[in-house]
């Protein structure tokens, strides 16, 4: 496991000074008032930008997955895994916790406070906790960095999920909280699917769509 660590330790050092940020933010503000300051400074361009830059953290792992089947079986079937796994987590935490979504908070406790809402995006009521785009962009994120040594590439990695957390903040579909434990359950549900696909080695998952039409 040590092994597989140091592989995505670029990614793993970032994301634990990111922990540790969220959590005293989360610590020593109400989350209200933390939603309000986190989304206070907004634009067009940012409205934009974040609308679509979620879907990274909704489709696009499975559509990449497809594509990576013709370079690696391995690399392709261990994001669908994560996925899939960190999905089931998701809406298990999800039904256990029933929490509102900034939008329905705001009007039950802070009803003269006019949030910032992007034109076009259909914000949520219910099942706020935790953040499955989130959770899905930093499981996907996460997976990628176990392919590759490549230091910027981690950086980059990082960056990208970061980014999309951050955008369901803004389109004020999460608060700080479900976004940091979505990030949480996306990255330990990834090293663990990552351990478990280790200890059951299969020979055929090396191959790729490519090495098959070429034999």
């Amino acid at each position: 496991m040590n092994e597989r660590m140091k592989k995505s330790g670029v990614f793993l050092s970032l994301y634990a000074i990111f922990v540790v940020v969220m959590v005293v933010l989360v610590s020593v503000n109400n989350k209200a008032d933390l939603q309000l300051w986190m989304t206070s400074h907004n634009s067009v361009f940012a409205d934009t930008f974040f609308h679509y830059f979620t879907y990274v953290g909704d489709w696009i792992p499975f559509a990449v997955a497809g594509i990576l089947l013709f370079w690696s079986f391995r690399a392709a079937g261990f994001i669908v895994l994560s996925q899939l796994v960190s999905g089931m987590f998701s809406r298990l935490i999800k039904s256990l916790w029933n929490e509102p979504r900034p939008l329905l908070y705001f009007k039950e406790h802070y009803p003269n406070i006019q949030l910032h809402q992007v034109a076009g995006e259909h914000i949520n009521l219910l099942h706020s906790f935790p953040s499955g785009h989130t959770i899905t962009a930093f499981a996907f994120f996460m997976a990628l960095t176990f392919f590759t040594k490549n230091r910027l590439w981690q950086v980059l990695c990082f960056v990208l999920a970061l980014l999309v957390g951050f955008s369901r903040i803004y389109l004020q579909q999460h608060f700080a909280i479900d976004v940091l434990v979505g990030s949480l359950v996306g990255v330990l549900v990834t090293i663990g699917c990552k351990y478990i696909v280790d200890k059951f080695p299969i020979k055929w998952i090396d191959n790729s769509f490519f090495r098959l039409l070429n034999k």
